[in-house]
C-alpha cells in the first residue's frame, strides 16, 4: 500500500462536504478496495455532517480531514474549531426503536461500525477526530 497524506479543508457546506467524501471514496476505493472505500465515504460524510448540522461553525472556518495509509489501513483524521464534543461518549442508538431511527442519530453508531479504531481529542481548540479503516 503506498504511503501517502493527502489534505483536504472543506468550509461547512453540505456540497463541499458532498465533493469531499467522493474524493475521498475514490482515493480509498484505488488503494484499498471497494469496501473500505465505500466506508471511508461514509465515515467523511457523517461526521462532516455532524460538524456542518451541529457544530457552529462560520462559513469562513474549515473542516481539515487528512488521508493518509498506513499498515494496510487508511487512516483519516478529521479537525474542527466548533465547541467542545467527543463523539465516543454517545451511546449507542437502539436499533429496535425505528421511529427514533427515522429521527437520526445514526451517524456516530456508523463511524464506529465502519471503523477498525475511533479515537477523539481535543486539542489547541480543536475537535480531533482519527478513524482507522
Amino acid at each position: 500500500m503506498r504511503q501517502s497524506k493527502q489534505r483536504f479543508s472543506v468550509r461547512p457546506l453540505m456540497g463541499e462536504v458532498d465533493s469531499v467524501s467522493a474524493r475521498i471514496t475514490e482515493i480509498v476505493k484505488e488503494v484499498a478496495g471497494e469496501e473500505r472505500g465505500f466506508r471511508a465515504g461514509l465515515v467523511v460524510t457523517e461526521a462532516c455532517v455532524n460538524i456542518v448540522k451541529y457544530g457552529d461553525l462560520g462559513e469562513e472556518e474549515r473542516i481539515e480531514i487528512e488521508l493518509s495509509f498506513e499498515d494496510n489501513d487508511a487512516k483519516i483524521v478529521i479537525e474542527d474549531t466548533s465547541r467542545e464534543f467527543n463523539p465516543l461518549d454517545v451511546s449507542d442508538p437502539n436499533l429496535n426503536n425505528f421511529e427514533l431511527l427515522q429521527k437520526g442519530g445514526m451517524g456516530i453508531y456508523l463511524i464506529k461500525r465502519c471503523s477498525k479504531k475511533v479515537d477523539y481529542a481535543y486539542k489547541d481548540n480543536r475537535n480531533i477526530l482519527t478513524v482507522i479503516i
